[in-house]
């Protein structure tokens, strides 16, 4: 039998792997035989992601830009923050590309703004790395992914910028991208006060052919030199084919989206997600829900539609709203609003829920816009004395739970205390997977005088407060409560506050009051229960989405026997 390099050139073999984005792709096609594997590994498989700083990467720069094709291979680039000091600014969390949870340096606590320029590389030599950037980029002709997650933007600004080298390759599909001006802050170095935000460089606005985008921008929130949203509304517009958008943005005060809304069509959006202080006409966003009817998931901003959350449609639906829509993360009087006009069939994911049963209306609606609405039949009041009044929307919405108008719902996410969850578990009892969140620094504050430690109070609140309620709850699968642990989501178990025995005794009654219970769920790791066996009930921790439940060898096994459950 012939091999295949003697049958098709070794050069077309090499054009065929470079088509192929995945790296697991490209091992398996080169497992298929050793002719293959020559050609496939490892040279593609190692290049296909890239995860770098540019002021410590110019020797990578250089080199791509003299292998083109090499540089061909690449599919996805990180520009990654400069310093930690970047991560933990600002309202973003750009650690998802991280091996490990962010561990933040103890010589960054409390300090100022001061900080977040520390060990920078001057303006001048920050141009020069980008310029060796620019050079690398133009020759990645496959790149599908691109990352900035630097603050700030590029300081390279004209024709033949960063971004007009990703918009000419054709390739790019993804950008996920922090915009984060230091015109912004204060302390800035020389030179780098004067770099434009992404939200009105040219060439960034311009860009093309995107499926995909998440975009952070604080361009909003300066004092000085106001940017125009049109901008980036010409731009999310001109993307015909977005399946995923992600904008979030920063701003001293609220900013229609009404434009957007009513201007763009994306008939492919499977996922949106409208953070920060954004708002829009309700009959405007309405319309825009019902012209895209294959989202998914769904997210919105607190004042999105404002105070006019409580008016019903006019007529009943005609037609189910957002027929597709799977997960949900919003307010308690969005899911009203949504619900009544026809959407939730298919929900099984409810996150961001507010549950308080007693509300200040100011604080909610503190700064709508109440834009015109052709559609109104006339201006809204709401209680603006600032004192606390019964909620208005919750009853509504656990009035949809009881009535299993969410028929799918099994993920149910929702701030409140244990009065409110009482009141949850009262109304929909089947839920499978639990996100509470609990405010227990502030609690504590109220009532926590009677005990001497935090750990006594995190106690008192699981044992007496939460457990008797999520014992009532006979098919939960799933829960995430880190406030009611002792955790730290940096320094994860092995922080020094780690009340090591506390929680132990609190997962041992937890698995025992929930029978179905298979994960306790924090922000970057997870306690996986590993129930039967001669040895009983013991558990590990393990990466978000490792969730076998069986033991490992090597794992660091934790036995319930040792804790007396």
């Amino acid at each position: 039998m012939s091999a295949i390099t003697d049958v098709l050139p070794v050069e077309l073999l090499h054009e065929i792997v470079s088509f192929i984005d995945s790296p697991s792709d490209v091992l398996s096609f080169g497992l298929s035989n050793k002719a293959l594997a020559d050609i496939s590994i490892p040279h593609p498989c190692i290049y296909r992601v890239f995860r770098a700083r540019i002021s410590r990467s110019a020797a990578i720069w250089r080199f791509f830009a003299q292998a083109d094709l090499t540089a061909g291979e690449v599919r996805e680039l990180d520009i990654l923050p400069e310093n930690i000091s970047d991560v933990c600014h600002g309202d973003y969390g750009p650690d998802r590309w991280m091996a490990e949870p962010l561990v933040v340096p103890k010589e960054l606590a409390g300090r100022g703004q001061i900080q977040h320029f520390s060990g920078r590389p001057s303006f001048e030599q920050t141009r020069a790395d980008e310029a060796l950037l620019i050079d690398a980029v133009k020759r990645m002709k496959n790149l599908k992914r691109f990352g900035w997650y630097r603050s700030p933007p590029p300081v390279i600004v004209d024709q033949n910028d960063l971004w007009h080298a990703l918009g000419s390759s054709g390739s790019l599909e993804e950008l996920d991208v922090v915009d984060e001006p230091f015109s912004v802050l204060t302390h800035a170095p020389a030179g780098y006060i004067a770099v434009k935000p992404l939200a009105s460089t040219e060439t960034f606005l311009s860009l093309r052919g995107l499926k995909t985008l998440t975009l952070y921008t604080h361009a909003y929130d300066q004092t000085q030199d106001k940017v125009d949203f049109t901008g980036i509304v010409g731009m999310l517009a001109g993307n015909k084919d977005l399946e995923k958008l992600h904008l979030f943005l920063k701003s001293p005060i609220t900013m229609s989206i009404t434009a957007l809304i009513i201007t763009a069509q994306w008939n492919h959006l499977r996922s949106l997600n409208i953070s920060g202080r954004a708002h829009c006409i309700p009959s405007a966003l309405l319309g825009f829900l019902y012209a895209h009817p294959g989202i998914e998931e769904l997210s919105l901003a607190p004042l999105i539609i404002g105070k006019r959350w409580f008016q019903k449609p006019r007529n009943p639906p005609s037609k189910p709203l957002l027929p597709h829509l799977k997960r949900l993360q919003c307010r308690a009087f969005h899911v009203v609003w949504l619900v009544e006009h026809g959407a939730g069939s298919r929900v099984t994911e409810l996150t961001g829920v507010l549950l308080s049963k007693r509300v200040v209306m100011n604080d909610i609606f503190f700064d709508d816009p109440d834009e015109l609405d052709e559609n109104d039949e006339g201006d809204i009041e709401l209680d603006q004395s600032g004192e606390d009044v019964p909620s208005p929307f919750r009853e509504s919405f656990l009035d949809i739970l009881k009535s299993n108008r969410l028929p799918s719902l099994t993920h149910l996410g929702v701030t409140g205390d244990s009065n409110d969850l009482e009141d949850v578990v009262a109304a929909f009892p089947h839920i499978r997977e639990l996100t509470l969140d609990f405010w227990v620094r502030e609690a504590r504050l109220v009532r926590g005088a009677e005990f001497r430690t935090s750990k006594e109070f995190c106690s008192h609140l699981f044992q007496d407060e939460f457990l008797p309620h999520l014992a009532c709850l006979p098919l939960l699968n799933v829960f995430k409560a880190p406030a009611l642990f002792e955790y730290d989501r940096y320094h994860l178990y092995k922080h020094p506050n780690y009340d090591f025995i506390g929680n132990a005794t609190r997962v041992c009654k937890l698995a025992k009051a929930c029978p179905l219970l298979e994960r306790i769920v924090f922000e970057k790791i997870q306690i996986v229960l590993i129930r039967g066996g001669s040895d009983g009930l013991k558990w590990v921790f393990r990466k978000l989405g490792d969730n076998e439940p069986v033991m490992r060898e090597g794992e660091d096994v934790r036995y319930a026997s040792d804790f007396g459950g």
